[in-house]
C-alpha cells in the first residue's frame, strides 16, 4: 500500500481510502452489512487506512457497521466522519445545518455509533448558508479542544469558504469530487487545496459505477437512489439523454486499460492518483474483493501511453457533460426550511 500525507497534518493516510456512503444501506442501493464488515476487515489486512463515512450515511447505519467491522482496530486507522447535514422530517429530505447544536449532538452520536471516544478527522458536510462560517467552525474547534475530535476538515468547500474556516481554525482536508469524469475541481479547490497545505479526498473515483466497466444503459436504479434523476452534482452522468455516449467513452477507456492488463475500474483510480494534491481516492466498496482489485491497481506498472489514451476519450465525455450541467440545480442537500 502506499501512503500520503493528509494536508500539513502528521497523518499519513492510505492512498486509496474506504468511502462508507454504501455502507449507509440507503439511496446508493442494497448492500449486506456482513459483506461490508469483510470488506472493512480484507482493507485492513491490505494497508487501507483511512476510512470515511458520515452520520448521514444511512442516518447513522454506515457509521455503526463500521465500527463494528473496527473493534479492536481503532490504533490502526484513521476515521473520517461527517456534520452538518440532518434529515429533516417536515420535508422529508436532507437539509444543510451546521449551528452549534446540531454540530455538538450529531458528534456525541457519532462517537456512540462508531464505538470510540475520539474522531481522528471531523468534517463539515456540505457549507451551510445559513449559519455563519465563524460560528460553526468555533463549535468544530470546541470539540478540538475538548478532545472529541483531532483535526477539522470540510467537505465541497470553494476556496472563498476555506478562507473564512482558516481564519478560525486549521483544517487538513477538503473531500470533494474528483474523476475521469467529472474536473469542475482541478481548476479552483484542487490548487488552493495544494497551496495551502489541506489534504484532498477524492470522492467518487468511479463516477459513481460508470467508471466500472459494467454500468449498462439501463441501470435499474432502486427508486429511492441518488442517481434516478440522472445527475451527479449537476452534471448529467447517469442522464439517459447522454449516457449511451458516455459509456462509448468509457468503453475506450476499458480498451486503454486491457492493453495494460487492468480493469476500468483500477485505470480509473490509478488516474485520480496521478494528481499530486489527491491524498486519498474513496472507492465505495462493497465486498472483499472489489478492495483487492483495487489494492492491485497501485502495483501494475502502467506502459506509456496507457493513461494518455484512457484521458483523451475520458476528456471528450466530461466536455460533452460540462455543458450539459445545470448548476443551477439544487447539489447536495438543501437549506433547512426551520
Amino acid at each position: 500500500m502506499q501512503y500520503r500525507a493528509l494536508g500539513d497534518s502528521d497523518l499519513e493516510v492510505s492512498a486509496i481510502g474506504f468511502g462508507g456512503w454504501p455502507m449507509g444501506g440507503h439511496r446508493y442501493g442494497g448492500v449486506n452489512d456482513d459483506e461490508e464488515m469483510g470488506a472493512v476487515r480484507r482493507a485492513l489486512d491490505t494497508g487501507i487506512n483511512l476510512f470515511d463515512t458520515a452520520s448521514g450515511y444511512g442516518l447513522g447505519h454506515s457509521e455503526t457497521v463500521l465500527g463494528r467491522a473496527l473493534k479492536g482496530r481503532w490504533d490502526d486507522v484513521v476515521v473520517v466522519t461527517k456534520t452538518g447535514i440532518c434529515w429533516e422530517e417536515s420535508s422529508q429530505r436532507f437539509v444543510r445545518d451546521s449551528r452549534p447544536e446540531q454540530i455538538q449532538e450529531q458528534c456525541e452520536a457519532s462517537l456512540r455509533n462508531l464505538g470510540t471516544d475520539r474522531i481522528d478527522v471531523y468534517l463539515i458536510h456540505w457549507p451551510d448558508p445559513d449559519t455563519q462560517m465563524d460560528v460553526t467552525m468555533r463549535a468544530m474547534e470546541n470539540l478540538q479542544d475538548a478532545g472529541k475530535i483531532a483535526y477539522v476538515g470540510v467537505s465541497n468547500f470553494p476556496p472563498a469558504l476555506m478562507d473564512q474556516a482558516r481564519a478560525v481554525v486549521s483544517i487538513v482536508a477538503n473531500q470533494v469530487g474528483y474523476h475521469m469524469l467529472d474536473r469542475r475541481n482541478t481548476d479552483q479547490i484542487i490548487p488552493y487545496c495544494a497551496a495551502n497545505g489541506i489534504g484532498v479526498m477524492a470522492y467518487g473515483s468511479l463516477a459513481h459505477g460508470v467508471l466500472t466497466g459494467t454500468f449498462t444503459e439501463d441501470p435499474k436504479f432502486d427508486d429511492d437512489d441518488w442517481r434516478k434523476p440522472g445527475y451527479a452534482f449537476g452534471l448529467p452522468l447517469f442522464h439517459p439523454r447522454y449516457l449511451s455516449a458516455t459509456l462509448e467513452a468509457v468503453d475506450e477507456v476499458t480498451s486503454a486499460a486491457g492493453s495494460a492488463g487492468l480493469t476500468t475500474s483500477q485505470l480509473a483510480l490509478r488516474w485520480v492518483l496521478e494528481e499530486p494534491a489527491i491524498s486519498t481516492a474513496l472507492v465505495g466498496f462493497r465486498n472483499a474483493d472489489e478492495v483487492d482489485s483495487a489494492v492491485s491497481a497501485l502495483e501494475s506498472e502502467l506502459p506509456i501511453g496507457v493513461l494518455d489514451a484512457a484521458n483523451s476519450a475520458a476528456r471528450t465525455a466530461y466536455d460533452r457533460l460540462l455543458i450539459a450541467e445545470q448548476p443551477e440545480k439544487e447539489i447536495g442537500p438543501g437549506r433547512r426550511t426551520s
